[in-house]
Parts: structure tokens; sequence; C-alpha cells
């Protein structure tokens, strides 16, 4: 009997323990609704990009992809991401999308301009630069390659 009580009391601490621990940890983790808003962006080209990749500006995570459609009439990607409400765009910002290192995934890199009047929720981003295909990139370079072996044997006369 003496075994009984001594187990259900040590039973008992363990959960207060754990009930403790989960109201700390749910106290202070972050686990509020975010704050955001949405922006449109269109590109030509989005080439690698997917729904959930990073927006960054300055290098650090401020939204994500959250939707990309094609415009019927120009057949144009329009692009649409979720925003960190702190976040507050000028109306000349430019959007881009990059590649994070050589092989790496895509992400979209924000260069907010100089404008004192902010983008409102729902509107749109007017600067944008395309996805960029390393397989293009390296046919130029190959071309360009090819062009200058030319002129270095015409000018040596082989």
């Amino acid at each position: 009997m003496q075994r009984s009580v001594i187990e259900t009391v040590l039973g008992a601490l363990v959960l207060l323990v754990a009930v403790i621990f989960i109201s700390f940890a749910y106290t202070h983790s972050q686990l509020g609704a975010v704050r955001s808003y949405q922006v449109q962006a269109t590109f030509g080209r989005v080439d690698g990009l997917a729904v959930g990749d990073e927006v960054r500006l300055g290098g650090m995570k401020v939204g994500s992809v959250s939707n990309m459609t094609l415009e019927p009439d120009g057949y144009a990607a329009v692009v649409s991401v979720r925003m960190d409400a702190a976040v507050k765009l000028p109306t000349d910002s430019s959007i881009a999308i990059h590649t994070d290192g050589l092989f790496g995934g895509k992400f979209i890199e924000i260069q907010p301009g100089g404008d004192e009047t902010y983008i409102q929720p729902n509107g749109s981003l007017s600067f944008s630069q395309d996805s960029l295909i390393l397989e293009q990139l390296i046919e130029k370079i190959v071309a360009i390659a090819r062009e200058v072996n030319k002129k270095c044997k015409q000018c040596t006369g082989g």
C-alpha cells in the first residue's frame, strides 16, 4: 500500500512538471497568427520557382511565394507573394527571381525603392526580373568562346 501511494504521488508530480513545461513553451513561443499581406508581380519566366519558396529582402526571409498563375491573354506568369506585415515596400521596389548558389533552389529577392509611398495589400510590383536559365547562360558563354577562338586563329594565321 505504501509503495502504491509513492508511485501515485510521483506520477502526479511528473504530470505537473509536464503541464508546467507545456504551458511555459506555449506562452514563450510565437505560435500566434502571423500578420501578413499579399502583393503580386508579373514575370515572363518563372523557371524553377515553386509555391512556398522564400521571398528575401536584404538576404533575410520576409515572406514566401503563395500562388502562381498564368495570365490568359499575355501568357505571363503572375506570382503572388505573402509578405510579413512589418515590412513596408516602397511603390518603386523591384522583384527578381534568383538561384541560391550555382545549382540551388530558386527564391525571390526584393530590392526596395526610394519612394515614400508604400504598396498597399493586394497591390503589385511593377519592376520585375525573370528567372535566369543556366543552360541559356552556358550556351552564350560557349558561343562567345567559339567566336574568340575563331578570331584568335584568324589573327595568328592558323
